[in-house]
């Protein structure tokens, strides 16, 4: 019995070693199994961030775009009352230049058949055109015989009026009307003879007198 106990005690010995070795494998293990939770874990808790933020920049790019859809609809409306206000725009100043135009040429119908037209300022050719087609279109709607152009306000005195004045005598004679100017200035009336145009059309110093020349003319004449 005294023999066989060393040995006993060296299995022991052996056996207790070889447990404190596995168990430090084990602890090793834990230790590294530890370490790599603690890590996936870390990494889970990255993700996890990242993913959040991923988010809330999505969220942010959805409400900038929503935004700018917004400015881009308010725009568009905006560009459309812009759009609208311009042709009522437009459409008003056609109306005021044409109200401008028939209240700077007023045409009067003195008696049945008789046109009067008593122009004041310049002449230019826009002008001398919207004269000339409202004067025809006025005499073909009443039928005149005889139309009065007073000349007495017009502000340029040149060739040029001349030419106009002298090209609305020969329109209205077109249509069968006789036109008789009043009122010439001296410039204009030197300009008509320099061309040659003082026989175009026909002259009185004024109203009253284109007037008179009218009653003297043919019963026939003054009827429409």
């Amino acid at each position: 019995m005294s023999v066989e106990l060393p040995h006993e005690l060296e299995a022991l010995r052996a056996e207790v070693a070889a447990l404190r070795q596995e168990k430090e494998a084990t602890a090793r293990k834990a230790t590294r199994a530890m370490a790599s939770f603690q890590q996936h874990a870390l990494a889970m808790e990255v993700i996890r961030q990242k993913n959040e933020e991923l988010d809330r920049l999505t969220a942010e790019l959805e409400q900038a775009r929503a935004a700018e859809v917004d400015r881009a609809r308010a725009l568009e409306l905006g560009n459309e009352k812009l759009r609208r206000s311009e042709a009522e725009n437009h459409q008003l100043i056609v109306r005021l230049r044409d109200l401008v135009a028939q209240l700077s040429t007023p045409i009067l119908r003195v008696w049945p058949g008789v046109l009067a037209l008593p122009i004041v300022g310049a002449v230019d050719e826009e002008r001398a055109a919207a004269i000339t087609s409202r004067t025809l279109a006025e005499v073909t709607a009443t039928r005149a015989r005889f139309v009065i152009l007073d000349v007495t306000g017009v502000a340029t005195s040149d060739a040029r009026t001349a030419a106009h004045v002298v090209a609305l005598a020969r329109a209205t004679r077109l249509l069968g009307a006789r036109c008789i100017v009043c009122g010439l200035q001296p410039a204009v009336a030197g300009a008509m003879a320099t061309l040659g145009l003082e026989t175009a059309l026909a002259a009185t110093r004024d109203m009253s007198a284109a007037l008179a020349e009218i009653l003297r003319a043919p019963p026939a004449s003054r009827s429409q």
